[in-house]
Order: structure tokens, then sequence, then C-alpha cells
């Protein structure tokens, strides 16, 4: 028996050994193929790479020169884990049957990107300004959005993070979660939880799709919670210095001066901010702050509809809370909808384009704004590709995109937390038909 065990252990140990030198071997070539397949783009080289008895695969100062941004990027390690030797041996396996691994994580520790002057054009080129990027400069001289050019004249040399995630397979539930951080040397850290329903009913539902037998209702995931935290660490207080050198004001005059036209900017779209609200946003803009965000959409809501819910129907759909230094919010934006949202921009681009026009005559200011106006039926063709609502003779209603028409028929696509839904409707049918189109605002 003694001697039985003494083999048994010895060919344990051997078969182990084997295991790991096998996929050794496999990681570092596929590593290889890996550089060599991106090296046109990217040149990747690393110190070493190993995978340990637990199944952790990890990577070692890792450099990668990118030739379109003309930059170096440097990894210090990156760990990755599916669970033991055995799981990672079955994953690339059950990949291809669409089957998900239990848990995973990665790691990823010192990153560093050093900003030039590429890079930062880069990214400024294919930025486009939002109506966030408005209240966000509200008060900061002539800057429009805080992008990495902003935040290289902050003083920010490089930009440097740690970052980590992990993941778990609800099987109970059929969801996914994903958690994990975000810490960036100097500036701020996030923490988050993103819980992704229908994961298993979706993954279900494709294997049946790619064997010819498509479900009847097509299942897609959807987002059953977002949980977000957000530190500061070091980002405000440049922030703050560096608008009121572009202002020309102190700092304590800087954080006034944006909480006054924060309030101005949202005042002029008719959205009601609490004075609670506006004292808590003061505080946000502060050293050390933390600002929370909670969101639990309810079975109901659909994400395609936040462009057509009004306040009170966002709030109470997706669930929505939010807290400033550990102090709720009330009454966050009273009478917000996304079209007041679209405005601030809007009215923004006015302004930018009279400044710019100092020694010319100046133009009568117009607000472009988008609105459902009523179409002559026979000019729907134009509109194909618009939002819609049409309104049949019956007085059923249909909100969605006219996706295309023909001499009898208008069809809408529908986005709902279920999917993609395309409903024809014929000509004779319709009472009424609008469009949202682009008016002018006096």
């Amino acid at each position: 028996m003694l001697r039985f065990l003494i083999k048994f252990l010895l060919f344990a140990i051997i078969a182990i050994v084997a295991t790991m030198l096998v996929a050794q071997w496999k990681l570092e070539k596929e590593l290889d193929q890996l550089t060599s397949q991106v090296r046109p783009f990217v040149d990747v080289s690393y110190e070493s790479a190993k995978i340990s008895y637990n199944g952790e695969i990890k990577v070692n100062s890792i450099n990668a020169y990118v030739n379109l941004l003309g930059t170096f990027v440097e990894v210090g390690e990156v760990r990755f884990s599916i669970g033991n030797l055995y799981e990672l041996a079955l994953f690339e396996f059950g990949f291809r049957k669409r089957e998900l691994p239990d848990s995973a994580y990665i790691v990823v520790e010192d990153l560093l990107v050093p900003f030039n002057s590429k890079l930062v054009k880069a990214f400024e080129t294919h930025s486009q300004q939002s109506g966030m990027d408005v209240l966000q400069t509200a008060y900061c001289g002539s800057t429009d959005k805080f992008d990495i050019g902003a935040f290289e004249a902050m003083g920010f040399d490089y930009l440097a993070l740690d970052s980590e995630m992990y993941y778990m397979l609800d099987k109970y539930s059929g969801s996914a979660v994903l958690n994990g951080s975000m810490d960036m040397e100097g500036a701020f850290k996030i923490d988050y939880q993103v819980n992704i329903g229908s994961v298993l009913s979706w993954l279900e539902s494709n294997k049946t799709r790619a064997i010819g037998q498509a479900p009847d209702e097509k299942i897609v995931p959807d987002l059953a919670l977002l949980e977000i935290r957000h530190m500061d660490k070091g980002f405000n207080s440049r922030k703050a210095e560096f608008c009121a050198t572009r202002q020309g004001v102190s700092v304590e005059e800087y954080y006034k001066g944006h909480t006054a036209e924060f309030k101005q900017l949202i005042d002029e779209v008719d959205i009601q901010i609490s004075p609670d609200f506006l004292a808590l946003y003061a505080e946000s803009l502060k050293p050390d702050s933390e600002v929370y965000w909670f969101i639990q959409p309810k079975a109901n809501f659909d994400m395609g509809g936040i462009f057509y819910y009004d306040y009170n129907e966002l709030i109470e759909l997706s669930g929505f809370q939010m807290s400033i230094n550990r102090k709720p919010v009330e009454n966050i934006l009273e009478g917000w909808s996304y079209q007041k949202y679209s405005d601030i921009l809007a009215r923004e681009l006015v302004r930018k384009r009279q400044r710019e026009m100092p020694n010319k005559r100046q133009y009568e200011t117009v607000v472009i704004k988008r609105e459902f106006r009523t179409q002559p039926l026979e000019n729907a063709a134009k509109f194909v590709n618009f939002d819609v609502r049409v309104t049949r003779n019956d007085g059923t209603l249909y909100l969605g995109k006219l996706t295309k028409t023909n001499d009898k028929n208008l069809w809408v696509l529908r986005r709902s937390s279920e999917g993609e839904i395309t409903f024809p409707i014929k000509r004779t049918d319709v009472q009424k038909f609008e469009a949202r189109v682009q008016v002018a605002v006096d």
C-alpha cells in the first residue's frame, strides 16, 4: 500500500510539472504570436511571462511603442487568472462553445503613458465638445473641455495608473458581476461595480441561433446595477489652479465663479437646481471630495427611453441615487430632460460663434433644438433614420427610428431592454406622422 502511494505521488508530481512546462511553453508561444501580429502598429516586448501553480499568468516589464501616436507605453506587471490550471486549459475550448468561466481577474500595475505633442493632438482632434464639457469648464477661460491637452497644461506630464477588475458569473441569477478600481496617480481613484443581467440566457440563445434554432424572443444582456465611487486625489486642486489662472482670479474666486456660472447654464435651459444640491456641488469641486452614483434599473426601464423620459420617470425607473462627501443628494435637477440638456451645448455653440466674430456683424442669437413636428405622409421617405412618432387610426402610437419606406408601408425600429423590434405600418393606417427635426428657438 505504501509503495502504491509513493508511486501515485511521484506520478502526480511528474504530471503537474509536465503540465506546467507545457502551459509555460504555450504561453510564451502565444505571446510571441500576438506581438508579431500587432507589430505593424505596436512594437511590443516584455521581460518575462510565467504561469503559477494556481493558474495565474504574470507578465512583467511590458514595453510598447505605438507607431500611430509616436509614444511609448510601459506596464510594470499584468496578472490574469480564470481559476486553476485545469480551468485555464479549458478556457479556449469553452469560449468557442460560448461558455464563460465562473470567475476571473486582471490586475495592471504601473501603467505609464508619457504625453507628447502627437498624442495630445490626436485626442484633441478626435474629441467633440458635449453639454457636460460646457458645465465642467464653466468659468475656466477659453477652455472648452478637459482633454489630454488640458491635463498636460495642468502639469500632468504622463498618465500613470493602476487598475484591477474582478469578474464572477452568478449562475443562480444568470448575471455577470464586474467590480474593481482604477487609480490615476495624482488625480483620482474610481471604484466600481457593474451587474449585467440575462447573460446566461443570452449565451444560450446564441447557441440555439448557431445551430439554426432561433428563439422566438431575442434576448440581450441588460444593466442590472451600476455603482461608481469617485475619490479626488489631486485633480481638483490642479483644475482649480489651472482655471483660476485662465480666468485671471484667485482659486477661491474660481470656486465661487464656477458655481455661479454652472447655475446660470442650468437656469438658461429651464432646469431647476435646488440650493441643497448647489451647495453639495460646490463641495465636490474641493480637494479630497468624494462623489457616489448608484443605478439599479427597474424591469420596465428602457435605456433607449432616456431621450424621452422626463425627470421623475428617469429617477423612478433607473433607481438613480447620488451622494457627495457621503451626503445624499435630493432633487438633483428638477425638470431635466434630454432635450434641455442638449440645449446647453447648443447655446454655448452660439456664444462661441459670436465670440469668434468680434469685428463682424453680429447675427441674431438663434438656439437650435430638436422637436417632433407633423410632416406630410407623402414626404416620409425624407425622414429615413430620423426619430419619428407614428399614430395609427386606432390611436396606437409607435415611437422609434424610421428605417425605410415604400409606397405601401413605413418601417419603425424600436429599441428596448428586450432588443430591437421593427414594426411595419401600412400608410393607409396612419393618422399622423411626426419627425424629430431641428427648429430655431427665439
